[in-house]
């Protein structure tokens, strides 16, 4: 009994030539794609590829930008007072943090052996780095103070708090403050007060200068958020990156 008769036979015609066809055929095209590649025709479509994508991604950065300017342009004077007074707020409230965080470092308080050989610690640095606090803080209290926005008002109050529960402390390293939170710094009396206090109030996690560092860190971030939603900015850059608000880093800028 015969199993190929007929209509079987030409289905295994049908089957064996559409083999040979799609085989010769994938061949014949892979020749042809080799064929380019030796002939350097590839690489040039694929340069010319590349080069139309660059140039895309160019045009959407600068129309990007072009967008941004528009939108600062077309800010009204509030706004831009506004945003003025928040970039102002973050580079006090960023002073404040840098000022916080030099009364931390242990490095400050390091013996020193001077060239009479004598050992001591550097004084005049502790000093100067209280002076430095005393003047970022005073700053931060006006600017807060001033702001419109009642989650920056919150960091204005509680620092103030913090400042005048720690006062006594404050006073026996020379430092005191008025009725308005202004703090003044007594050099002389700063000079001879005791080290130990002065590391109990700038050193270490929940003290003073932790405390003010922290709150000055919240403002910055506040303030950064407001600048960025006031020039009218975008959360997503034209390659499709996502930046997300309130970091103390350099990032943070390249939002504005």
């Amino acid at each position: 009994m015969s199993l190929y008769t007929g209509n079987n036979s030409g289905l295994m015609s049908s089957l064996f030539g559409s083999y040979k066809n799609s085989l010769f055929g994938g061949l014949s095209s892979s020749l042809s794609d080799y064929s380019m590649i030796r002939s350097g025709a590839y690489g040039k479509l694929m340069k010319a590829y590349y080069a139309k994508e660059a140039g895309t991604t160019q045009k959407t950065d600068k129309t990007d930008k072009t967008n941004k300017n528009d939108k600062t342009a077309q800010m009204s004077t509030q706004e831009k007072e506004q945003l003025q007074q928040m970039q102002e707020l973050k580079t006090g409230a960023k002073s404040l943090s840098d000022a916080a965080s030099a009364l931390q470092k242990d490095s400050l308080y390091k013996v020193e052996t001077a060239e009479d050989g004598t050992s001591a610690v550097d004084r005049r640095k502790i000093t100067s780095a209280l002076e430095s606090f005393v003047g970022a803080y005073n700053t931060y209290i006006e600017q807060t103070g001033k702001s419109s926005k009642s989650t920056v008002q919150k960091q204005n109050l509680s620092a103030l708090k913090a400042t005048a529960a720690n006062s006594k402390l404050l006073a026996e390293v020379g430092i005191s403050y008025d009725k308005k939170g202004n703090l003044t710094l007594d050099e002389t009396k700063a000079q001879k007060a005791s080290l130990s206090t002065i590391k109990s109030l700038f050193q270490g996690g929940g003290s003073y200068g932790d405390t003010i560092g922290d709150k000055a860190t919240a403002t910055y971030r506040l303030a950064n958020s407001a600048s960025y939603k006031t020039s009218g900015g975008t959360r997503y850059s034209s390659q499709g990156t996502y930046s997300t608000l309130g970091n103390t880093s350099n990032l943070l800028d390249q939002l504005l």
